[in-house]
């Protein structure tokens, strides 16, 4: 009888935040993925060139940057990482200068855990 090695998590970067919202990402997540966060755009690039995640998680509103510009910085280093994106204003706007920029698909907030557990399964 032979035994599959173990599959690898997926390991996921959070770009979040709202503290109570990266709490409940690393509760509901935990058995399910490999996870790094960030709160800030300048975090998200250290854990993101030393993390080398499979799908990014990146909030549009960040204290020091905007998703945008972040993404755009990102794509540069890595391009061709997956990207879920959330957010929790409806312009489109600023959704329509990430599809420029290649994206998964988007989530406004507030949204199901599982919704985005789905769209982290997808992102391809």
């Amino acid at each position: 009888m032979t035994t599959r090695p173990p599959t690898p998590q997926r390991r996921v970067l959070f770009v979040e935040d709202e503290a109570g919202l990266t709490s409940a990402y690393q509760r509901y997540f935990a058995q399910r993925f490999g996870m790094a966060f960030a709160s800030t755009g300048a975090e998200a690039m250290e854990r993101f060139k030393d993390f080398a995640p499979d799908v990014l998680v990146l909030d549009m509103q960040l204290p020091d940057t905007d998703g945008v510009d972040l993404l755009r910085t990102m794509r540069n280093y890595r391009p061709g990482v997956p990207v879920v994106i959330t957010t929790a204003y409806a312009s489109m706007q600023p959704l329509l200068e990430m599809m420029g920029l290649g994206h998964s698909g988007f989530l406004v907030k507030p949204f199901e855990l599982e919704q985005l557990g789905a769209m982290i399964d997808a992102a391809k």
